[in-house]
């Protein structure tokens, strides 16, 4: 069965204050759920000291406990957001990751942290999807890629926040003379409590303030039926693919660099985590939503100028040079010299990402966004987390063992992953355009 057209209607579309409102409410979730996920890297050495876990097991609480429930909730938070109201779903997700941050801090085993972590990963599967499912109904589809940019470039943001916030606040609680059942914590369980705080807040702010948009096409039918979602799936299959395959590899790389870079300036070239922190993170900070806004510029000029693929063509060329420099950088001989080469891998590394939310929005039909944005988020964390730290952690136990092994572990992920994304994304180049075109 061959999947209907995407009906792009004549309504007029929301105004431009209240679209840019609703996608500022939007980012500053997501800049949050990126706070909670990452500043663990910041954290390793302690909480392996303290929890007596390997690089392995360190892995698993950054892959496979992270990703299995923010995976695994994927789908059927898919399908509440296209069957009915957005704000509480959205807005429940972000109450439940900060609570699990917070309980992350009180861990007190292996097995522990890795309930807590997988909570974390719950919470925040409601976002992207959720996120998606609005911006698309308040841009038009010759402004989507920028808007999508916008919000996907707060990923990067949160990212180099993490890091930074991360690298502050480890120094600062370590000095801080906390009282009562706060002084008996380790500086490390004090961070997380400290980053957890503010997702309350803004759980609260996503009720009160943010606007749940008119949905734009398919009226009168509340949900779409799983065998129609389904019929849709087969019928872009020669698309979905190898750009869902694509992503994967990119994810798969960018996940195993967010969470070993911290250690491999730790154990290779001797800095402190809160000297990595600010370090790494004032340059994440400044090239990621680089990287990202450029993708969204570069995408709308090629859309504007006929290209039915330009999502697709900006994010496979972008990472071509993350695998280079990305290959390259934890060679070097020296963490500064490190830090310029990760400079022009973390601009083209964040190119690809707003590339997919946009590339799947222009070709699916509004009642299932969600549900295939969801099934994006699954597949390509199911790779991208469960194996990217996982790996990195395998080939420092069993390979590179070693204080700098992990050097070569993360060059050896970056600089194959790159290319073959590149490969697959070109795969998908002719099904993506006439799926297009038919849209």
């Amino acid at each position: 069965m061959k999947a209907g057209p995407v009906f792009r209607e004549a309504r007029p579309w929301p105004a431009q204050r209240l679209a840019w409102t609703a996608l500022a409410i939007l980012a500053l979730a997501n800049i949050l759920s990126y706070l909670d996920r990452i500043v663990i890297n910041l954290l390793v050495e302690p909480i392996q000291r303290d929890l007596a876990i390997n690089d392995t097991q360190f892995g698993l609480l950054q892959g496979v406990a992270f990703g299995l429930f923010y995976t695994a909730m994927a789908l059927p938070i898919g399908r509440l957001v296209d069957g009915g109201p957005r704000k509480p779903i959205i807005a429940i997700g972000v109450t439940v990751f900060s609570l699990f941050t917070l309980v992350s801090g009180l861990a007190r085993s292996f097995g522990q942290m890795f309930v807590a972590r997988i909570g974390v990963g719950a919470g925040e599967a409601s976002v992207v999807p959720t996120a998606y499912s609005i911006i698309s109904d308040m841009f038009p589809p010759e402004k989507l890629g920028r808007a999508m940019s916008v919000f996907t470039m707060t990923a990067f943001v949160g990212i180099g926040l993490a890091y930074i916030a991360g690298g502050v606040a480890i120094a600062a609680v370590a000095a801080w003379d906390a009282p009562g059942f706060l002084g008996e914590l380790a500086p490390w369980r004090l961070t997380f409590l400290l980053v957890a705080a503010p997702g309350l807040a803004v759980a609260l702010l996503l009720m009160l303030a943010l606007k749940d948009p008119e949905r734009r096409g398919g009226q009168g039918r509340p949900k779409v039926p799983l065998g129609e979602v389904a019929a849709h799936l087969r019928g872009q299959r020669r698309a979905l693919v190898p750009v869902f395959a694509g992503f994967s590899m990119i994810t798969m790389s960018g996940y195993a660099s967010t969470v070993w870079t911290p250690a491999l300036f730790i154990r290779a070239y001797d800095w402190s985590a809160g000297e990595i922190g600010v370090a790494y993170g004032a340059l994440y900070l400044l090239l990621g939503p680089a990287g990202a806004l450029l993708a969204g510029w570069l995408c709308d000029r090629m859309t504007a100028r006929g290209s039915r693929d330009a999502p697709l063509k900006v994010a496979a060329w972008g990472y071509l040079g993350t695998g280079l420099f990305g290959g390259l950088a934890p060679l070097m001989p020296s963490g500064e010299l490190a830090l310029v080469v990760f400079a022009p891998a973390m601009l083209m590394a964040t190119m690809p990402y707003p590339m997919a939310g946009t590339a799947i929005q222009l070709i699916t039909p509004n009642r299932m966004r969600g549900q295939v944005s969801a099934l994006y988020m699954l597949v390509i964390n199911l790779v991208g987390l469960g194996a990217g730290p996982l790996v990195v952690g395998l080939f420092n136990d069993a390979l590179f063992t070693g204080p700098e092994g992990v050097r070569y572990s993360l060059a050896w992920v970056n600089a194959v992953a790159a290319p073959l994304a590149f490969a697959l994304l070109w795969a998908g180049l002719q099904p993506y355009r006439e799926l297009e075109r038919e849209a």
